[in-house]
């Protein structure tokens, strides 16, 4: 790789071509044989493909046989590399773009339609050729043959507002979260229908459907959500109250909320109401909910934190799937102490260890680890 940029600066792109392809095909094959679970090879791959990329619009090869190695490399590949065909625009010019057209479609009309390479491959390279053509239209059109996800809007709506095309781009994403309007892929269309709304100066509108996704789904990412797009239309405080009111109406009725309230209360700063609704639902926040409250009560009110920190070391004790669950207990035990002698209970945290021993004396690493802390009554 560092050979193929060196004789890029040099100026001697036509050198680097064949090299940085034959590196390519060689990671390509490589990684059928190799476990690269961390990704690292997977990404030297992507970066060895932006070289040859570079090298190809730099010392252009012939374009026909560039967009023949690149229908194989995608159609008839492993599934690697990843091709960018903006990449290699400039290479393949006009007549490698038809060329490469061609192909593609060749493979539509004669493959199986149920195969990878049609399904994905054919598809994929298809939707790029629209997009490096500059026609919104046939990009469109082509990202409309699919529209199983809501993702596929989202991409139209993306491109319809790079061309300015907004009023085309909101029918689209209204049309995409009608369709699917609490799917797990609704979230991204609708953030776009409210940028889209906010930037026509229609604060009202996209503060109104913000609203209604709080009220169907009541999480704290909606309720975030709703301030951040009615801080923008200049209407969050006269709204903050009745927001606040879903959210609680909402866990009032059903405590697997008290976690989505929980971080709406710490968000506004409400941290007395967040603390109280803790302790009423001590088993229903998650593990780090509590680490995060402790750290905003434990400065002010020391004291309150000692049987939140003593039930999360026990939690911390019996998670036997952690093997590191020795060193978490001992951090969190130190902070014990640290809120233990900001009360003015020295002697309390000194009984404490002395119960900790005992109920855990077969637990041998974990005294030992105890002691080299320093954690002796």
């Amino acid at each position: 790789m560092a050979e193929i940029g060196d004789l890029l600066r040099c100026g001697q792109a036509a050198q680097a071509v064949p090299l940085a392809r034959r590196a390519v095909e060689r990671v390509t094959a490589a990684l059928m044989y190799l476990d690269d679970s961390p990704g690292i090879v997977g990404d030297r791959l992507r970066e060895l493909m932006a070289l040859y990329a570079a090298a190809c619009t730099a010392a252009p090869p012939d374009p026909v046989r560039l967009a023949a190695w690149l229908a194989r490399t995608q159609l008839d590949g492993p599934g690697w590399p990843e091709i960018r065909l903006a990449e290699f625009r400039d290479a393949l010019g006009e007549r490698g773009l038809a060329e490469l057209a061609r192909l593609v479609e060749e493979r539509r009309a004669t493959d199986d339609p149920d195969s990878w390479a049609v399904t994905w491959g054919v598809r994929d390279l298809r939707e790029q050729l629209a997009a490096v053509s500059g026609d919104v239209d046939a990009h469109v059109a082509v990202l409309a043959e699919d529209l199983r996800g809501t993702y596929r809007y989202t991409e139209i709506v993306k491109v319809l507002r790079a061309a300015r095309r907004d009023d085309e781009a909101e029918r689209w994403a209204r049309k995409g979260l009608a369709r699917d309007p609490a799917g797990h892929q609704a979230d991204r269309l609708r953030d776009q229908l409210v940028d889209l709304l906010l930037d026509g100066d229609r604060g009202e509108e996209a503060v109104a459907l913000r609203r209604a996704a709080l009220e169907r789904r009541t999480m704290h990412i909606d309720y975030a959500a709703l301030r951040k797009t009615a801080e923008r239309a200049g209407r969050w405080p006269g709204l903050r109250d009745s927001a606040l009111n879903v959210i609680r109406g909402r866990a009032e009725v059903d405590h697997r909320y008290a976690t989505e309230l929980l971080d709406v209360l710490i968000d506004e700063n409400l941290l007395d109401q967040a603390w109280r609704l803790a302790v009423a639902h001590p088993n229903d926040l998650h593990e780090s909910q509590w680490y995060r409250l402790i750290e905003l009560r434990e400065a002010d009110h020391p004291a309150d934190v000692l049987v939140p920190y003593r039930d999360l070391i026990e939690l911390r004790l019996e998670s036997t799937g952690d093997k590191y669950r020795y060193n978490k207990a001992v951090k969190t035990i130190v902070r014990l102490g640290e809120a233990y002698r900001r009360s003015g209970d020295k002697a309390g945290f000194a009984t404490y260890l002395i119960d900790l021993r005992a109920r855990h004396k077969r637990k041998t690493s974990f005294i030992a680890k105890l002691d080299r802390a320093g954690l002796r009554p």
